[in-house]
């Protein structure tokens, strides 16, 4: 019996390397009968949930903590400075700049040779 560790790493007596090992399964791990394609977006989703919510909450307490009558957005758009127009407008920019940072990642990965279906 030889010290050197199996190439495989299954000590069976055979050491299998390459697609061989794989038993011309494709991807597939010695013993799994399937693929399982995972995909991130529920993640990403959740995750620009949580900033819009956080978003929203951040214009709420800053509103609520200054006495200011109204708020000009980039020299284009006045919102009153209400509470509540304040957390309108902070969920809205986060989901319109999420939106085009995730639309830029789509239209990125499409152009991606390598990239998981």
């Amino acid at each position: 019996m030889s010290d050197r560790a199996p190439a495989d790493g299954v000590d069976d007596g055979e050491d299998r390397t390459g697609e061989d090992r794989l038993g011309g399964q494709g991807n597939l791990i010695e013993g799994e009968t399937t693929v399982i394609e995972a995909s991130g977006r529920p993640y990403l989703l959740g995750a620009a949930a949580v900033v819009t919510l956080f978003a929203a909450a951040a214009g709420y307490v800053v509103a609520a903590n200054n006495a200011v009558s109204s708020v000009a957005m980039f020299g284009v758009v006045t919102v009153p400075g209400t509470p509540a127009a304040v957390a309108v407008y902070g969920a809205v920019l986060s989901i319109a700049v999420l939106a085009a940072l995730f639309g830029l990642v789509t239209v990125a990965s499409r152009f991606d040779d390598d990239a998981v279906n």
